[in-house]
């Protein structure tokens, strides 16, 4: 008795099993645009190369309740040499109690990758990317053109 065998799919089986493989179309796509993407954020100048700043102390403002924090980074021709917050209140120590040891742990990394384009650890995301992006900026301002 090895007869024709008829399926019978109602149109809402079609429409759910259609958005089930839509979306798993969109998480692979998403993936993939998310994995690929990570590759673009490499230094854009080598790490020891020759002449890449001009030597000096460049500074970098944030600020934290309504009053200013500078992060200043001293770099030399071809190296960044440290990275500092200066002028931090004590009521802003109180208020901010992880800017002082992120601080430490950026410039820490900073230091040893020679560049800001890493991704550093996610323990503070918020502190880490308020200091991570002052740092970017002071550092922009030594950049050689």
């Amino acid at each position: 008795m090895g007869g024709t065998k008829i399926f019978v799919l109602q149109m809402k089986d079609l429409i759910r099993i259609g958005a089930i493989v839509l979306l798993g179309v969109v998480l692979v796509v998403f993936a993939l645009v998310f994995l690929l993407g990570r590759g673009n954020n490499t230094p854009q100048h080598e790490p020891g190369a020759e002449g890449i700043f001009t030597p000096g102390v460049y500074a970098s403002t944030i600020i934290l309740n309504d009053k200013p924090v500078e992060v200043r980074v001293t770099v030399s021709e071809a190296e960044i040499l440290s990275i500092y917050m200066t002028d931090m209140a004590e009521i802003q120590r109180v208020f901010f109690p992880l800017f002082e040891p992120r601080m430490l742990d950026l410039a820490t990394e900073v230091l040893q990758h020679q560049s800001t384009y890493f991704y550093p650890s996610t323990d503070y995301p918020v502190t880490t990317g308020i200091l991570q992006r002052a740092v970017k900026a002071a550092l922009e301002m030594a950049v050689n053109n």
